[in-house]
């Protein structure tokens, strides 16, 4: 079989089209956060209180892209350990922990977090939710529990 210059053209064509959208039609397996740095760092973290155990309760809820995140300061000390657990409807929500001054402590937005804390300072409990959701103007509530030891 022989192909005609025409042919070969549209073949041609039809691949460097294919190849040129192929990233905008990818998919992607999870969504990535939805990070907003420059909002976060211009709004002032609520400083959570906690109890004489050592832990501490937050309860919020998102709305698209009327609200999709919020920060939450927890001082703390060199050498204790934080725990951070997320319980959210509908699975929309995750967190990251910034230490003092430095970038997300390690990872992708996750539910539950337990770490020992390297340096004194202000560690900050970034809630938000994922990029899908709120370009879909999904709602989501949360809750937040801290624990530090």
């Amino acid at each position: 079989m022989t192909l005609s210059a025409p042919r070969i053209l549209v073949a041609a064509t039809g691949l460097a089209a294919l190849l040129a959208f192929a990233p905008a039609l990818a998919v992607t397996p999870k969504d990535p956060p939805s990070k907003e740095p420059a909002k976060a760092a211009a709004a002032k973290p609520e400083t959570l209180k906690f109890s004489a155990e050592g832990s501490a309760k937050a309860k919020g809820a998102f709305k698209g892209s009327k609200s999709h995140f919020r920060d939450y300061s927890v001082p703390m000390t060199a050498g204790q350990t934080l725990e951070v657990t997320l319980t959210d409807k509908p699975g929309t929500t995750f967190a990251f922990i910034y230490r003092p001054g430095a970038p997300q402590i390690e990872g992708e937005g996750r539910k539950h977090w337990k770490v020992e804390q390297a340096v004194d300072g202000e560690y900050v409990v970034h809630v938000f939710l994922t990029k899908s959701a709120v370009d879909k103007g999904e709602s989501s509530t949360y809750e937040l529990t801290v624990t530090r030891k």
